[in-house]
């Protein structure tokens, strides 16, 4: 007499693979979000807060004092991610408070997947704009203006072909008898020109002065 050995049929293995393949992707977005929350909170560490940073600003406030270590950085104020894949795909640190200089090695460059980035209204004291803001390559809204980056506009910006929006002006403060402060440089070379009108051809808003 034989007996019968019933094997698991392919619609179990089929589902064991499944469950090990969610396993997977959900241990990637770990791992992704905990590195991005590092590349964040590392930034966050090389600007001390001074409220005067934002002082042209109708409105500002410190947004990186909410971003606490080991926590969700999709919870951090200023901070979007995709839904999906959690990825960091915004950063809004405009009127932040943000004092001191720009680092160009710094972490922040890890973000890969950024589409929207704002560091208007801050104080990076004349820092140059470095040649790494060009290899974001997702981006569509760039805002650099009136947090003092000074020198020439790096060429690398115009290799950014999805920018929709580009603002890197410079707005002088006034105090109350009128006196204009004198304020950071930023030039413009004709390469850089030339890079952007060819390259950059989705870009709808653009604010050079």
């Amino acid at each position: 007499r034989w007996d019968i050995i019933r094997l698991p049929s392919i619609s179990y293995f089929v589902s064991i693979l499944y469950q090990f393949y969610v396993l997977l992707l959900l241990h990637q977005q770990i791992c992704a979000l905990l590195t991005k929350s590092a590349a964040l909170f590392q930034f966050k560490t090389h600007f001390p807060i001074n409220q005067s940073a934002s002082k042209d600003c109708e409105y500002s406030y410190p947004k990186t004092t909410s971003w606490k270590k080991g926590t969700d950085c999709c919870l951090w104020d200023g901070v979007s991610c995709d839904n999906i894949t959690g990825e960091v795909i915004g950063l809004d640190l405009s009127c932040s408070c943000l004092s001191g200089t720009f680092p160009s090695n710094t972490t922040f460059f890890l973000l890969s997947s950024l589409r929207r980035l704002d560091l208007s209204f801050n104080d990076f004291r004349k820092s140059k704009i470095s040649s790494k803001f060009g290899y974001f390559p997702s981006l569509t809204h760039l805002n650099l203006s009136s947090s003092w980056f000074s020198g020439p506009i790096p060429y690398e910006i115009s290799y950014i072909s999805n920018l929709v929006s580009l603002h890197l002006s410079y707005r002088p403060s006034i105090d109350l008898i009128g006196f204009q402060a004198p304020g950071p440089i930023l030039t413009l070379e004709k390469s850089t020109i030339n890079g952007i009108v060819w390259n950059l051809t989705k870009v709808r808003e653009i604010d050079l002065d």
